[in-house]
């Protein structure tokens, strides 16, 4: 699609009445339905109002369902998905050709959405729920052996929780109050409103009741507590709206896909795909993929279930062990601990290694490129591991932990993975990698904009505290113990806005390194909030190389001695430390930032010249000193998102945030 008009459908969808929402006004609006002309070639039909799957599919006669129509097409076919819901789980092993792919889109003008959901709370909201006591409802009817459920407003496509216990979803207190019997860690809490599914009778249990916290900024659910009187979206813990096994030349186009449950998106070795204006709102997962490539993920989104009034403590996992599982646990095993909400979106994108047992050992997850997409609302990001992936121009944020989980937790897996000109704000960890992911394989990292001023909802307010704590980490983190080691991991040319001082985030990416990888850490720009960070190095006889970077923080001086460790190892010979005077700055996150050069900027010129393996589109000519950070005096803006539509570095926008 034409990036001048889709941005213009994304400028109507941003300026949407905010009152036609009865729950709460959305925070990721969907654009208007796009009017990409019909394709060539033969077509097909489906409308989920007034087809019949005995029809012969035509636009006159159209089928009813998806999956009834998947096992009708040929090479070469477009499926045209005329506005509307489609309540399935569609499944998806068809068999385009290289020069005759399958196309899977909406109509023109119109919007199709495919929901895994249970059509009733979604179609029938009156006659599906029955009201308790103290704002709860249950379902009309049991839905048993469905293991759990997960749901979204369906007016807004916001999440909502999944509680654990129901003690939580009917408790009034919203705040962290320790047990004082040290039993079930805290008190009985309120997370905002969510399901919870009751394994023994099979009935589901909601509660909208609004939340009340004073943190400055945040979204309290303020919207319709009757759910009866508003469309949700819940779906059973397995539904999968789509699962694309071993399809081969595939497009998917202008589509709206939800409902998932532990998996919205699955691909299994899938072949050629192509994503194009595809917004997917997750489960716990919005897409998971094992053995699949080539594929492209373009202008498009994956957003999670975390809704704004949620905190990260209370979607991290608390309880596991091989014997006991809260909630089943009694007694005291369940002494101070136990889960609060686990489900809501672990993780944006999964790609998965392999096992010696599959049937498909390989090929690895192979030759993506995700471009000018997003990313946001979720407890993990991204983890985009295989070989030869690249992920640019995208922005990633409103994540509770890492947004970019650079190498593979899985040994052997990724290589020559390249992360560039992105935008990461809002996470505790901009990127994150294992210990035991190498010791093969490169990972490039470079021209990224990292803005860590806007802290996360890291700890949910307590007595002591009632606006609880924002907080953000590093740029960069390693998990895990060096076993095999991590991938050669590459550095270069980033401008990074976080917290330094204890945070030490230039150090650690000098940090865990291994003998027989290598670590390149060249021409970043490092703005320290608080204080100068430690420059931490573990190991000294490995191949490390680190040099061309500056070194700032507003607030306070640096060390006399700040670079001199570093030299005395023979690295850093060209690092400064200095005010690179951008062209506007302010720590504070609610201010608007332009991180751009200015002609006197001390980072004009002193960059070291990178070795000629590492990529740059940015690359200086007759291998002359570069300008340190990502963005050179006279380089283009840089803009990332559906369609370019964020400006990176020049301003926080208000789209960004919530």
């Amino acid at each position: 699609m034409n990036k001048a008009i889709l941005c213009m459908i994304l400028a109507s969808s941003l300026t949407s009445n905010a009152a036609t929402f009865q729950s709460h006004p959305p925070i990721r609006p969907l654009p208007a339905p796009s009017t990409t002309p019909m394709d060539k070639g033969p077509a097909r039909f489906v409308d989920a109002t007034r087809g019949k799957d005995s029809n012969d599919g035509s636009e006159r006669a159209p089928w009813k369902r998806i999956n009834h129509a998947m096992a009708l097409l040929n090479a070469g076919d477009t499926l045209y998905l005329r506005g509307g819901i489609y309540h399935e789980n569609v499944y998806c092993a068809v068999a385009g050709k290289a020069d005759a792919p399958i196309t899977i889109r909406s109509y023109p003008g119109e919007r199709a959405i495919i929901d895994g959901g249970i059509p009733e709370f979604l179609d029938s909201p009156g006659n599906a729920w029955t009201p308790l006591e103290n704002g709860e409802y249950r379902s009309a009817k049991p839905y048993k052996n469905i293991r759990d459920v997960l749901g979204l407003f369906g007016d807004s496509n916001i999440g909502l929780q999944t509680y654990w216990h129901k003690m939580d979803m009917c408790a009034t207190n919203e705040l962290a109050i320790a047990d004082p019997d040290k039993k079930i860690m805290w008190l009985p809490i309120y997370c905002g409103p969510g399901i919870w599914y009751n394994k023994d009778t099979g009935y589901i249990h909601v509660r909208l009741a609004h939340t009340h916290l004073a943190t400055p900024g945040l979204g309290n659910y303020a919207g319709e507590t009757d759910p009866r009187k508003l469309p949700l979206v819940i779906a059973p813990f397995n539904s999968v709206p789509l699962f694309v096994d071993q399809a081969m030349h595939v497009r998917f186009q202008d589509l709206v896909i939800r409902g998932g449950g532990y998996n919205t998106v699955l691909l299994q070795f899938g072949i050629h795909l192509d994503f194009e204006n595809v917004l997917i709102f997750g489960g716990s997962y919005c897409m998971r993929a094992r053995n699949t490539g080539p594929l492209r993920f373009t202008n498009s989104a994956l957003y999670g279930q975390i809704p704004p009034w949620a905190w990260r403590d209370e979607n991290s996992l608390f309880t596991y062990t091989p014997r006991f599982y809260d909630p089943w646990l009694t007694g005291k095993e369940t002494e101070n601990t136990r889960n609060i909400a686990r489900l809501p979106t672990h993780a944006l994108l999964v790609t998965e290694g392999f096992e010696e047992s599959s049937v498909f050992a390989y090929p690895f997850n192979h030759d993506w490129e995700i471009s000018y997409s997003e990313f946001a609302d979720s407890h993990d990001g991204v983890y985009c591991n295989g070989r030869e992936m690249r992920f640019h121009h995208n922005w990633v944020g409103d994540v509770q932990d890492d947004a970019l989980y650079l190498s593979s937790p899985t040994p052997y897996v990724s290589d020559k993975c390249y992360y560039y000109q992105n935008l990461i704000t809002s996470c505790t960890t901009a990127f994150a990698a294992h210990s035991r992911g190498g010791p093969t394989g490169s990972i490039h990292v470079f021209r990224n904009v990292v803005d860590l001023r806007k802290g996360i909802h890291w700890s949910r307010p307590n007595p002591a505290n009632p606006q609880g704590v924002l907080k953000s980490h590093n740029a960069f983190l390693m998990h895990g113990s060096d076993v095999l080691g991590v991938e050669s991991l590459h550095f270069y040319h980033n401008t990074i806005i976080a917290l330094g001082g204890n945070q030490r985030f230039a150090g650690l990416m000098l940090y865990r390194t291994s003998p027989r990888t290598q670590r390149r850490v060249f021409n970043n720009l490092f703005a320290y909030l608080e204080a100068y960070g430690t420059l931490v190095v573990d190991k000294t006889d490995h191949d490390i190389q680190a040099d061309g970077n500056l070194h700032w923080c507003p607030t306070t001086d640096a060390p006399a001695d700040y670079l001199a460790a570093a030299r005395s190892r023979g690295w850093d010979t060209n690092s400064i430390v200095a005010d690179p005077k951008f062209i506007r700055f302010h720590v504070d996150a609610n201010e608007a930032n332009d991180y751009q050069l200015q002609k006197d900027s001390p980072a004009i010129g002193k960059g070291v010249a990178l070795p000629a393996e590492l990529e740059d589109p940015l690359r200086t000519k007759n291998n002359a000193r570069p300008d340190i950070g990502a963005f050179p005096l006279v380089a283009e803006p840089l803009h990332v998102g559906i369609a370019g539509r964020i400006q990176a570095g020049r301003t926080q926008p208000a789209e960004v945030a919530r």
